[in-house]
């Protein structure tokens, strides 16, 4: 069976190819297949997914999660360097979805907490917007500070992530500067304990 990079390699594929492979993979091979994935894939399945479903934000976190509980996403990045990363979400006591990016160099830029929201740009999209903060965490992560602050200003300030839907697990990413400004920077995410 083709993997997921041989797919987004053939000539045409389509997103409902796409979801169809990924929702037969087993868990450990899902992630495996989406953390495989280079810049030039990432690209190629931002752009497949424009049309997919739209996303809520009871997808990053159930709408019956308990309070301050964890769901972690598997993610990989397109930069040249440190590309593995978790972003894991979580539903505050206010109702808002928050998060922050647990990475190997989490100790230098720190761990860019975010606040999950409905995109105002693609209702389709969800933006994971790191100019917001949430005010709760879940008890023995780390503190909450600034995206402002230190080294987390080079890679959080003023940036907003959007997310689109390409599977029931898999969701692929791009940042922009303020939401609103193209960066050249692109992610994917697969759902680390898959729902039941």
């Amino acid at each position: 069976m083709a993997t997921l990079k041989e797919i987004l390699k053939s000539a045409n594929p389509g997103l409902a190819e796409l979801t169809e492979h990924l929702d037969r993979l087993k868990d450990e091979e899902r992630i495996n297949q989406v953390v495989e994935l280079n810049k030039a894939d990432q690209i190629k399945l931002w752009e497949l997914s424009e049309k997919g479903k739209a996303l809520s934000l009871d997808y990053l976190v159930p709408a019956g999660a308990k309070l301050l509980e964890p769901y972690p996403f598997e993610g990989k990045n397109s930069l040249p360097l440190y590309t593995r990363f978790q972003k894991v979400f979580y539903r505050t006591s206010e109702g808002i979805i928050g998060g922050y990016n647990n990475s190997p160099v989490a100790w230098l830029v720190g761990w860019g907490y975010y606040v999950a929201e409905q995109s105002w740009k693609n209702p389709r999209e969800l933006a994971v917007n790191y100019m917001k903060q949430p005010k709760e965490k879940p008890a023995g992560w780390p503190e909450i500070k600034p995206n402002t602050a230190g080294f987390s200003r080079f890679v959080y300030d003023s940036t907003v992530d959007f997310l689109r839907w390409v599977s029931p697990e898999v969701v692929i990413g791009r940042a922009f500067r303020r939401g609103e400004q193209e960066m050249p920077n692109w992610f994917v995410l697969c759902r680390k304990i898959p729902r039941q």
